[in-house]
């Protein structure tokens, strides 16, 4: 099922990215290999951008249990409306000036390239929010998870993009001003200013002011706060603008899973080894669940990410079907069906590790932050 997902996806993708390659040939014929393929970077940056966000999603206020939960986002759900605002102006802008360029009105260009180059300054704000990233105090985190880094990817695309639009439309107006003379001096000598730096009308930098009130005015219609643009990044927890500590994460919030109330059956059975101990609570010890903690290690070891999306899915699942198992006999049974993965584990432990037994032995001898 999932492989049938997965396929189904990446059909999906390719056919999306057929449609922008397709489009862009009708809107704009003259487009260059290298602007498609530029276009869809950022798209593809943007997928990658929209499902490491979907893991960092949850508030600075809220706790979390950072085997199950998402961690926390860089940016305020509730201050962003000015932020979403701004980011869709700039991709209406540079759509705009891309396909239309100059022939535009003169007034309409100066407006959009304002407004993009606001959106690449805020290209530049969110970069610095995710450039550090304290996930100490979470421990499932502690390591790091490379969320900067893959955040990044869009608005350092979408910025080389931006910039590649004004650049092309700053040597098009250079070039079509060379062309052109006026009779008056003051006339000419503005027309050759224009010529020697390649800059634009400088109209656009006088309309800065009042394009940013209509849309302050227009945020305040629907309620949105005038100081939310600073809020997006500073009512956030563990990124760089931060200004909070999230609460102390639950590590306990679930309690036992499949292999700890599969060591609560019948002792000749499941052949408990001792007490021990997960987050200062006492937990009954066979070598099933010692077997299965070990491999979990060396699965952390072997790959972090792949571990993080592992413990993820057994949190989720896991947890509901450990939930009903609540008596000798349904531990027995767990127990026993577990059997097959102990094994399995027991094998890839003896294939990878000089000394299994004595990884083994030391579950839950110390301090340990799996839950199996």
């Amino acid at each position: 099922m999932i492989f049938i997902v997965l396929i189904l996806g990446v059909l999906l993708i390719l056919g999306i990215l057929t449609g922008i390659w397709k489009l862009m040939e009708r809107l704009k014929p003259t487009s260059k290999i290298y602007e498609k393929v530029l276009v869809i970077i950022t798209f593809l940056s943007f997928v990658v951008f929209i499902i490491v966000l979907g893991f960092h999603s949850t508030p600075y206020y809220k706790d979390i249990d950072p085997f199950v939960e998402n961690c926390y986002s860089p940016i305020s759900d509730q201050n962003s409306g000015l932020l979403i605002i701004m980011h869709l102006l700039a991709w209406f802008s540079m759509f705009a000036l891309y396909f239309r360029e100059l022939r535009l009105p003169p007034l309409q260009v100066s407006i959009y390239i304002i407004l993009l180059t606001i959106g690449i300054i805020l290209n530049f704000i969110f970069l610095y929010q995710i450039s550090y990233h304290d996930t100490s105090r979470i421990h499932l985190w502690d390591q790091g998870d490379n969320a900067g880094f893959y955040l990044a990817l869009y608005p350092i695309f979408l910025t080389i993009l931006s910039v590649g639009i004004l650049t092309n439309l700053i040597v098009k107006k250079a070039q079509l001003n060379a062309q052109m003379k006026y009779k008056n001096k003051w006339l000419d000598s503005i027309n050759q200013t224009l010529i020697r730096v390649n800059n634009l009308p400088l109209v656009s930098i006088f309309l800065t002011i009042p394009i940013l009130i209509i849309i302050v005015l227009i945020l305040v219609v629907f309620g949105q706060d005038l100081d939310s643009l600073t809020k997006v990044y500073s009512e956030t927890a563990t990124w760089k603008l931060s200004h909070h500590i999230h609460p102390p994460t639950v590590d306990d919030r679930h309690g036992h899973y499949l292999c700890t109330v599969a060591a609560c059956g019948t002792p000749g059975i499941v052949k408990p080894i001792r007490i021990g101990f997960r987050n200062k609570r006492p937990i009954i010890i066979n070598r099933q669940l010692q077997i299965a903690n070990a491999f979990e290690y060396m699965i952390e070891q072997f790959s972090p990410t792949l571990h993080i999306i592992i413990r993820h899915n057994y949190d989720k699942y896991g947890l509901n079907l450990s939930k009903r198992i609540n008596t000798e006999r349904w531990s027995n049974i767990t127990y026993i069906l577990m059997k097959p993965l102990e094994w399995m584990f027991l094998i890839s432990l003896y294939a990878f590790y000089v000394a299994p037994e004595k990884l083994i032995g030391n579950q839950y001898r110390y301090a340990t932050k799996y839950r199996l």
